[in-house]
């Protein structure tokens, strides 16, 4: 991550960026509550800003738009990984393949794909691997002797087991989760802190990051928006899909809906069209929290993004009677829905 401007993180961090303290108006309070008021609220320091704003501007001078579009561009500086950062992933990247090829051997083959892939990563984000072993989910072959159980032979219990037995010095977490629509293996480095998911024979991973990279190359406004959203949502513990929150992918085809979207109006208005990040990311949320009907409507990004009612196929997006949560289709396979895992999305909306 790119040097802060200040030192004092902690000052900042544990408040989200925001002071939510207001005291009173003065006109309510007589005149030795004003004076007790003044004792007890903290005089708050104007150029105590986030590490990432530059404090040789006067906020005051700038609309606030065009504030927050400064403000936006500057924390995306912060937040992009240093060269550093990327030789520690590619290093342990490269360590994952050598430990898949000594259990499986050379024809397994190793995909990163999320925000490595794509390079929307933040200093917390995680590896994306899959595992692709040629055996499906099929039982790998054991010696008669052993007396394994069913589950203990899958390439994913095989990969977990070999992780406890010669990485566990150098893990601070690890995890297998089989009991979710994707199982996984999650690790965490301990000396880089890195955490990486690695899942077996799941192969939509690849082509998403490769359409990802398709709508940053289209919409350059993805890319500063995805890092602030992405914070936003891991600040609140809301970016884990496996929890009900919304994934990456998730997250960015949101993002392309809502910008496709935004066009379409700009065209049909004949309006022209605004790329201040600081009102883009105001107008996401009104959009997304006030203005975008759950119970009815489905969202594609396919054909330069469209909504279509819920009814028109109900076999995949009103199978469970949750009707209140988001539909969203996938482009890279439109029988599914990408957003039927994030079952708290409601708590997503509220935010």
């Amino acid at each position: 991550m790119t040097e802060s401007k200040f030192d004092d993180e902690e000052g900042w961090k544990n408040d989200d960026f925001l002071a939510f303290v207001a005291p009173k108006a003065s006109d309510d309070l007589s005149e030795s509550e004003v004076d007790e008021e003044e004792d007890v609220v903290p005089k708050m320091d104007p150029y105590q800003l986030p590490p990432w704003m530059d404090h040789s501007v006067d906020m005051n001078q700038i609309h606030p738009l065009v504030s927050l579009h400064n403000e936006i561009v500057d924390f995306v500086h912060l937040m992009e990984p240093m060269s550093e950062e990327f030789r520690q992933r590619e290093k342990l990247i490269q360590e994952v393949k050598d430990v898949v090829q000594s259990l499986f051997g050379t024809s397994a083959e190793v995909e990163v794909f999320g925000s490595q892939a794509t390079g929307l990563l933040l200093p917390t984000s995680d590896i994306d691997i899959v595992i692709i072993t040629q055996t499906k989910s099929e039982a790998v072959e054991a010696d008669e002797e052993q007396t394994w159980e069913p589950s203990v032979s899958t390439p994913l219990r095989r990969f977990a087991d070999e992780l406890q037995t010669n990485w566990i010095d150098r893990l601070s977490y690890l995890e297998a989760i089989e009991n979710t629509r994707i199982p996984l293996v999650k690790f965490t480095d301990k000396k880089s802190n890195i955490s990486v998911d690695v899942s077996f024979d799941q192969p939509s991973g690849p082509p998403a990051a490769v359409l990802m990279k398709t709508y940053l190359n289209a919409m350059p406004v993805l890319r500063p928006l995805t890092f602030v959203l992405k914070y936003f949502l891991a600040a609140r513990a809301l970016n884990e899909p496996y929890s009900g929150g919304v994934g990456s992918f998730m997250l960015q085809l949101l993002i392309v809906a809502f910008l496709q979207h935004r066009e379409r109006l700009a065209f049909n208005y004949r309006k022209q069209t605004v790329y201040n990040l600081g009102l883009l990311l105001v107008e996401f949320f009104k959009f997304y929290g006030l203005d975008f009907n759950y119970f009815t409507t489905v969202i594609s990004v396919r054909n330069d993004g469209f909504f279509f009612p819920k009814g028109e196929r109900k076999e995949i997006f009103c199978n469970d009677g949750r009707t209140n949560l988001l539909a969203l289709e996938n482009p890279l396979d439109p029988s599914s829905d990408v957003g039927k895992p994030s079952f708290r999305f409601q708590m997503v909306r509220m935010c």
